[in-house]
C-alpha cells in the first residue's frame, strides 16, 4: 500500500496539467541483490530524473570513495566506480578550490580528515547498515593510553596547522595538502590493527609510539598517523608524555552517531524527519541546477537521485526546494543534497546514464558508490588521474551549484 501512495505522489508532482502534453513515463529494472534503477521523464518540467533504490537489507552494500585515495586531486566518479567494482555510483561531496572535498570524510573507518568549523553535513552509515544519518554533528578525535587512562584530544584531522592551543593529527591518505608542520613537537603513531568498534560509539585503530620529538624539521608519516602542536604550544609537554613503544589507540566518533563506518560531505538537509528542510533561499546556487542527493525512507531504503539540468526542453534542473519535494514524493524520511550543476553524474554497470550538463563527465572531489553484496569491489585498478585537473577546478569554481551555500542544516 505505501508504494502505491508513494507512486501517486510522485505522479501527481511530476505530471503536466495539459492533457495534450508529452506523457509522463517511469521505467524500473533490477540492478542486483535489493539494487533498482528506477528512470522518470516527467515533462511537467521538463525532467529526466535517476532514482537508484537500496534495500539495506539485502547483500548490496554502500561505500564512500575518496578520489585518487588520497588529498588533494579529482577523479571522474565512473573511474571511482571501476576501480571499486560498484554497481553503480553517484558524485559525492562539493570540492574545495585544491579539488579534496569541503566536509568530513571516512571510509571503512578511517578517518580521512575532520570538518571545517562553519557550516555543513554529512550523510553517515554505521558497520551492518542498519542506520543512516544526515546532517550536522560534531566529529571528536583522540588518543588513548591504557595504561594510564590518559585522553589526547586532536583538533584537527588531515586540516591545516595546528594553534598554540591545539593537536592536530596527519595520516598518509593527506598526501602534500596535509603534511605535519615544522617547528613543531611531534609523535608518530604506527598501526597495530585495522579499524574496529571500539567502547560507545568510536571507532578505534591500535597503534604504536615509534617515534617522538622537538625539532624545526617536519616529522615523516611512514605509514603511520602523526600527531603534531607548535614547539612553544601550551600542549607540547602532554604530547611528549608519549613514549616510544607505547601501546595507544587512535579513536574517531561522531556525536550522537554511534559506530559511523563511513561519511561523505554535503549540504543542505533538504527532508528532515519527514517535513520539508530546505527553504527557497536567495542567490544563485537556489535556482535551477542539475542536482545530486541521498535520501532514506522509514523501511531502510536508501534513496541515490539524479535530475539533470540545463538543458531547456529536455530536462531544466531543479532548486533545492524542489528536490526535497521530489524525494519526499519518493518516500524520502531524510534527504541530503550533494554537489551538483556540472558534477551530477550517475554510473551504472559501466556506462553513464544521465546526462551531464558540461558534455562530459566532470572529475569531482568523492564518490558514493552501490558495491554487488557481502565483500564487494574487487578494489583490483588504480585511480584513473583526471586530465585537465586545472579546467575542472575552474569549472567547479564557476559552478553556483557546485558551491556550498551558507548557512549550513540547522
Amino acid at each position: 500500500m505505501r508504494r502505491i501512495v508513494v507512486g501517486v505522489a510522485l505522479l501527481l508532482l511530476l505530471s503536466p496539467s495539459s492533457a495534450s502534453a508529452e506523457r509522463y513515463r517511469e521505467v524500473t529494472r533490477r540492478l542486483g541483490q535489493g539494487v533498482s534503477l528506477t528512470s522518470i521523464v516527467a515533462p511537467k518540467g521538463p525532467w529526466r530524473i535517476k532514482v537508484l533504490t537500496v534495500d539495506l537489507a539485502r547483500e548490496s552494500r554502500l561505500d564512500v570513495v575518496l578520489s585518487n585515495n588520497r588529498l588533494p586531486g579529482l577523479e571522474r566518479t565512473s573511474s571511482m566506480a571501476r576501480r571499486t567494482g560498484a554497481l553503480a555510483a553517484i558524485n559525492g561531496d562539493y570540492a574545495r578550490p585544491d579539488g579534496r572535498p569541503v566536509y568530513a570524510f571516512a571510509d571503512d573507518g578511517r578517518l580521512m580528515q575532520s570538518p571545517p568549523p562553519q557550516f555543513g553535513g554529512n550523510f553517515a552509515f554505521d558497520e551492518p547498515e542498519s542506520q543512516t544519518h544526515f546532517g550536522r554533528r560534531p566529529l571528536s578525535s583522540s588518543v588513548m593510553v591504557p595504561s594510564t587512562g590518559q585522553e589526547l584530544t586532536l583538533s584537527r584531522f588531515n586540516r591545516g596547522i595546528p594553534s598554540m592551543q591545539e593537536i592536530a593529527g596527519y595520516s598518509p591518505v593527506g598526501g602534500d595538502v596535509a603534511r605535519p608542520p615544522r617547528f613543531s613537537c611531534a609523535v608518530r603513531l604506527s598501526p597495530l590493527g585495522p579499524p574496529a568498534r571500539g567502547a560507545g560509539s568510536d571507532h578505534a585503530i591500535p597503534t604504536v609510539v615509534t617515534a617522538q620529538r622537538c625539532s624545526a624539521g617536519r616529522m615523516q608519516r611512514r605509514g603511520g598517523i602523526v600527531l603534531a602542536t607548535p614547539l612553544w604550544g601550551s600542549r607540547a609537554a602532554e604530547l611528549m608524555s608519549l613514549e616510544e613503544a607505547e601501546e595507544v589507540t587512535f579513536t574517531w566518533s561522531f556525536r550522537d552517531w554511534p559506530g559511523i563506518r563511513d561519511a561523505i560531505g554535503g549540504n543542505p538537509v533538504l527532508v528532515r524527519d519527514g517535513a520539508i528542510f530546505v527553504g527557497r533561499g536567495t542567490g544563485s546556487f537556489f535556482y535551477r541546477h542539475p542536482r545530486t542527493g541521498v535520501g532514506a525512507t522509514a523501511d531502510g531504503r536508501v534513496l541515490l537521485v539524479t535530475v539533470d539540468g540545463r538543458r531547456p526542453g529536455r530536462s531544466v534542473g531543479m532548486t533545492p526546494l524542489g528536490f526535497a519535494r521530489l524525494f519526499k514524493s519518493l518516500g524520502a524520511r531524510w534527504a541530503f543534497n550533494l554537489d551538483g550543476g556540472g558534477s551530477t553524474t550517475m554510473f551504472v554497470r559501466g556506462e553513464i546514464v544521465n546526462r551531464p550538463s558540461d558534455g562530459r563527465e566532470r572529475p569531482v572531489s568523492s564518490a558514493l558508490v552501490i558495491l554487488p553484496g557481502e565483500g564487494g569491489g574487487t578494489f583490483a585498478k588504480a585511480p584513473e588521474l583526471a586530465t585537465h585537473q586545472e579546467r575542472a577546478l575552474r569549472s567547479i569554481a564557476a559552478d553556483p551549484a557546485s558551491a556550498p551555500p551558507e548557512p549550513g542544516p540547522r
